[in-house]
């Protein structure tokens, strides 16, 4: 619209005609208006109680609203499809208490919905290309303390809160990089180094699984290879005490697990997991870069290997804590026999992820909550139990715990339902053969199967880890209320 054309809106308030009193007054502040209308960067316009846009506003506001012909328009229905639709209802109700002449102002526009909002852009077919953020205010116009229009001012405010929130980003990024910094401090560098070997591995073969997904008959063994390696990446970052990692993990594993309940699948199912993979990777990357910015520190206080082998027993106690807490039983943990400095190098990582197995599944399936123990006559408290020793060319590691042996027989004979062809005595299960069965590859479990990750799944990677060194494992029940894990792994290789 052509503003030169354009009247001053205030009929009500211009001089007598007859009289011409201020006449000549009132023509220059309608001049000075005009021209401060003209030039404005804001957009100004008069609003009447009906919520119509007078014929007199600026012209900056035909730029910022992206609209022509504003003359005789509705507000609410020209905001309509541009601002979400609840800012419409409480801009509707805000108007109206605006025109009650018995509410304060200034109490008002505290209530403004439009101090800040988004305001997207159409095409001609009424579709979004854009949006800025816009900011509008709201002041009273009176004659005879009769309110008979508004004065309402936008301003584009897109850069000041896109700039507020890029650092805010900046600000949450950094905060936790330090968080990420703090809990990486504690962890000796060749165990960062193996982590991200052991990490980069994982999301590798899942991104080859996730290549594959589209010509496999079989999508349910997809999901399960891709859940056993996060439960691997959660396995080593538990076993550091890196909490972000395991949580981001953990937010993973939920993505898969809602694929594995669901009945039909196909490749749009999978675009989560791409997501979350993608995720992780970036993680990784930074906490990486985090890393070699501080390995010159290490590098100049390098730790002893006593401390190394306090870190592992650190970790086992962390885990035993946490899992303990979460499923509500009481463990003690007892480790004098156990020699970490006896452990070769090479057998560290592989030595640390036996025994973060054997006793995170003890707890889920082998040990009775507080409770239950108590109930029992047995110490509430259970006891897990870990040992070393060198004997006969090979290092040998015991695990043993107190828990409810039938509860271990009771998974065992579920798990033969899965195996029609295991011919297995449905009594009490030698050592031998339950430890031929828990190697039978890809068994199903039901509800338990569930909880932190699958008892066969995991001893098939034990099986491969072992078998891999030329170790060996035996399963021993010692009695009614012990079972024993007993590994070897060959020194000759090391």
């Amino acid at each position: 619209m052509n503003n030169d054309d354009q009247s001053m809106p205030f009929s009500a308030l211009e001089p007598n005609a007859e009289t011409g009193k201020w006449e000549s007054q009132w023509r220059d502040l309608e001049r000075v208006m005009h021209y401060l209308l003209q030039h404005t960067g804001e957009g100004i316009f008069f609003l009447t109680q009906d919520l119509v846009i007078q014929e007199y506003y600026s012209k900056a506001l035909q730029e910022i609203l992206g609209i022509s012909n504003l003359r005789g328009r509705n507000l609410i229905n020209l905001l309509e499809n541009r601002i979400p639709s609840q800012i419409i209802e409480n801009t509707k109700e805000y108007l109206q208490l605006m025109f009650r002449p018995d509410l304060d102002e200034e109490v008002i526009n505290e209530l403004n919905p439009l101090v800040e909002t988004e305001f997207f852009y159409e095409d001609e077919w009424g579709i979004w290309t854009s949006s800025k953020y816009l900011s509008f205010t709201f002041r009273r116009v009176t004659q005879e303390k009769n309110i008979i229009l508004l004065l309402i001012t936008i301003k584009d405010v897109t850069e000041k809160i896109l700039l507020s929130k890029k650092i805010q980003q900046t600000e949450e990024h950094t905060q936790k990089q330090m968080e990420w910094l703090v809990n990486i401090l504690h962890v000796e560098p060749e165990m960062l180094k193996e982590f991200f070997i052991g990490v980069e591995q994982e999301l590798a073969n899942i991104e080859e699984i996730l290549k594959n997904a589209k010509d496999t008959k079989n999508p349910r063994e997809l999901i399960e290879n891709i859940y056993r390696s996060l439960f691997i990446i959660k396995g080593n970052a538990s076993m550091l005490d890196l909490r972000f990692f395991t949580d981001k993990t953990n937010q993973f594993i939920n993505k898969v697990f809602k694929l594995r309940n669901k009945s039909d699948l196909n490749g749009n199912d999978f675009v989560p997991i791409v997501v979350s993979l993608g995720d992780m990777r970036e993680i990784l990357k930074e906490v990486q870069t985090i890393f070699k910015r501080i390995s010159h520190f290490h590098n100049h206080f390098r730790i002893k290997r006593a401390y190394e082998s306090e870190l592992l027993v650190h970790s086992l106690k962390t885990l035993i804590i946490s899992l303990s807490k979460q499923l509500g039983k009481a463990v003690k943990f007892d480790y004098k026999d156990f020699d970490a400095l006896s452990i070769p190098y090479s057998y560290r990582n592989m030595v640390r992820d036996i025994l973060f197995l054997l006793v995170r599944n003890t707890i889920l399936y082998g040990i009775e909550d507080f409770d239950q123990r108590k109930s029992s006559n047995k110490d509430p408290n259970a006891i897990i139990k870990i040992s070393s020793m060198i004997n006969d060319g090979f290092l040998g590691l015991v695990m043993k715990h107190d828990g409810r042996i039938d509860r271990i027989e009771r998974m065992i004979q579920r798990l033969v339902t899965y195996e029609p062809d295991e011919n297995l005595p449905e009594s009490s299960l030698e050592g031998i053969q339950v430890t031929q069965l828990l190697f039978t590859p890809n068994l199903q479990m039901d509800n338990e199967r569930e909880l932190e990750a699958s008892y066969s799944m995991d001893m098939e990677l034990l099986k491969r880890k072992l078998k891999e060194k030329g170790g060996r494992l035996k399963i021993t029940f010692t009695s009614e209320d012990c079972c024993e894990f007993k590994i070897l792994l060959p020194l000759r290789r090391v």
